[in-house]
């Protein structure tokens, strides 16, 4: 639920913070006080495209932010905001808050963590439901009304939903490589010719993962091999070919000490150890002697270069490094097997295919029964709804059709079936407004004021699947008047036993239904225009209910019928809260 909104520098508006509840909660005032530019606000913060001329004349930026009671938070949302990195615990308030600037720069902050639109506008799925004449098309879109109806079914749907997605995942995937097999022969020898001879090419490198470090290390030491064979020569020389050679000096150090060793214990196992140190150094000497006989040989640094020049060309040719090469001979070896072998391929991806079609037909036609019987359900509570709007004549009808058949199969299943990730079938919500007449796409409806009533009577029904969320109506209630009139609002306090709703209306009856009333008015001050928001108390909303029957001149009629519309839809309020 929207606890707090507050908006600064947005139009006509200055500062305005307005402090909600739950239930239902009015919007009113005259027109051109800044009712909807609240709204408007509202849809910013959840990620609505943003425009520098909407910062009021005079400002730098505007902001709005707003907090929302999440309790319990929808677990998709949770999941959203944790994809983000920001870890929110079940009971935790949610905090918005967008600025922009006149330089178009956006800044949004979602509990102090800096944020993007396109987050807003995911959590906003979650939070808020914006619906206004304006957006009429957009809820009548036959493209939603497949999801409208999933909506209505809620958990019903889910198993028969989650079989098909398994089965048309499977089949989808098939079907694209079976497709693909299908190219042109020509294409497929120039593709098989180009990958032989890239086969061939890498065959012929005789490829090994890291041997360009080895070899690079390698050329390294040969390249080097005279300053090197200077080395060793000297170390060979220091060791064990001079006068006073290392392995001499040891020698003599050993014989020295093994002639006083009868006079200390310790003495022999020193010798010893000198002995040891001797045969170790004398090995040492060994491998730096063969070692400085194989570094001087130019024929193993051309035949090391020329190694190096060969796979050199290779990887800069392919882009790749030696594993990468290796990888990239295996994928060609396979699809070279598949192109040389394609008949067997073929057979066998047919054999798939066919199976992954029949299954994700099966489970398609079952999901597409469980909708049919969800739909007549839908139907008989629509209808119940509008009849409570004093519409009894009006009919309403889900009218499904096929995808039509699949001509990209029809070699291997002549009657195919186009299957979607959503289906076997569209569907479209189709109404008539008086008995008699033909069924209609719902958008066609000419009148607006049943077009609100359908609107209201979808609403109410949708509403009763969805989490926990604020709802905006924007005049919805527009070409209503009487009778109609309290229907509305009495179907407004019902969606508002589980939802918190916010309604922008002209009509007394909606406006003596709500929880909350919160009087919107235009104000010079300073010779500037501003908007001003006031919770209004119950003599105030008294008056404000007796002006909107009588206009500006109250009369203690007026009045008195304000009380008893009030009174009047009171009682109906709380006879909802006791069938609840």
């Amino acid at each position: 639920m929207l606890r707090s909104l507050n908006i600064e520098n947005f139009a006509i508006i200055d500062h305005v913070t307005l402090d909600l509840e739950m239930g239902m909660t009015v919007l009113a005032g005259e027109t051109g006080a800044g009712k909807s530019i609240i709204i408007d606000a509202l849809s910013l913060l959840m990620g609505s495209r943003g425009t520098n001329d909407l910062i009021r004349q005079g400002a730098d930026k505007l902001v709005v932010e707003g907090l929302f009671s999440m309790s319990p938070a929808p677990e998709p949302l949770l999941a959203q905001l944790a994809d983000f990195g920001l870890e929110l615990e079940d009971q935790e308030d949610l905090i918005i808050r967008r600025e922009l600037n006149r330089q178009g720069k956006n800044t949004v902050r979602v509990n102090g963590q800096l944020a993007n639109v396109s987050l807003l506008k995911q959590i906003g799925y979650y939070l808020v439901d914006i619906h206004g004449q304006n957006e009429h098309q957009a809820l009548l879109n036959k493209q939603f009304h497949l999801s409208q109806l999933d909506q209505f079914a809620g958990e019903r749907l889910n198993q028969l939903k989650q079989t098909y997605q398994v089965a048309f995942e499977c089949y989808d995937q098939l079907r694209k490589d079976w497709l693909a097999s299908q190219q042109e022969g020509s294409d497929k020898r120039q593709r098989l010719s180009f990958l032989e001879f890239q086969l061939q090419e890498l065959e012929a490198a005789n490829l090994v993962a890291g041997e360009m470090a080895q070899l690079e290390q390698e050329s390294r030491r040969l390249q080097n091999s005279q300053k090197i064979g200077q080395a060793l020569a000297t170390v060979n020389h220091l060791l064990s070919e001079a006068d006073t050679s290392a392995l001499t000096q040891l020698s003599q150090a050993q014989a020295a000490l093994e002639e006083v060793a009868s006079y200390d214990s310790s003495y022999p196992a020193l010798a010893s150890q000198l002995q040891d140190l001797y045969y170790q150094l004398e090995e040492v000497a060994h491998q730096l002697a063969v070692s400085n006989q194989e570094v001087d040989n130019d024929q193993a640094i051309d035949e090391l270069e020329a190694r190096l020049s060969q796979l050199g060309q290779l990887t800069r040719k392919y882009g790749m490094d030696e594993a990468q090469l290796l990888a990239y001979y295996d994928a060609i070896s396979e699809e070279i097997y598949q192109l040389t072998h394609q008949e067997q391929y073929t057979e066998r991806l047919v054999k798939d295919l066919t199976v992954a079609y029949h299954d994700c037909l099966a489970a398609g036609q079952a999901l597409d029964q469980g909708r049919r019987q969800e739909a007549q359900d839908l139907v008989a509570a629509i209808e119940a709804e509008l009849a409570d709007l004093y519409m009894a004549n009006a009919r309403f009808q889900v009218d499904f059709t096929s995808l039509g058949s699949d001509s990209s199969l029809a070699s291997l299943f002549p009657d195919a079936q186009r299957l979607s990730a959503e289906g076997l079938s569209q569907v479209e919500f189709y109404a008539t407004t008086n008995l008699g007449e033909a069924m209609k796409p719902l958008v066609k409806i000419a009148s607006g004021g049943e077009l609100s009533r359908f609107m209201l009577a979808l609403k109410r029904v949708f509403s009763q699947g969805m989490t926990d969320m604020t709802l905006v109506f924007d005049e919805i209630d527009t070409g209503v008047s009487g009778r109609v009139a309290q229907a509305i609002a009495e179907k407004m306090q019902g969606i508002a036993q589980h939802h918190q709703l916010l309604c922008i209306t002209h009509l007394a009856q909606v406006a003596a239904s709500a929880d909350q009333h919160l009087y919107i008015e235009k104000v010079i001050e300073n010779e500037r225009t501003r908007t001003r928001v006031q919770a209004l108390n119950e003599e105030g909303r008294i008056e404000a209910i007796a002006s909107m029957m009588s206009g500006k001149v109250l009369t203690p009629a007026s009045l008195q019928m304000a009380q008893d519309l009030r009174r009047q839809l009171q009682a109906h309020h709380a006879k909802l809260g006791e069938e609840d």
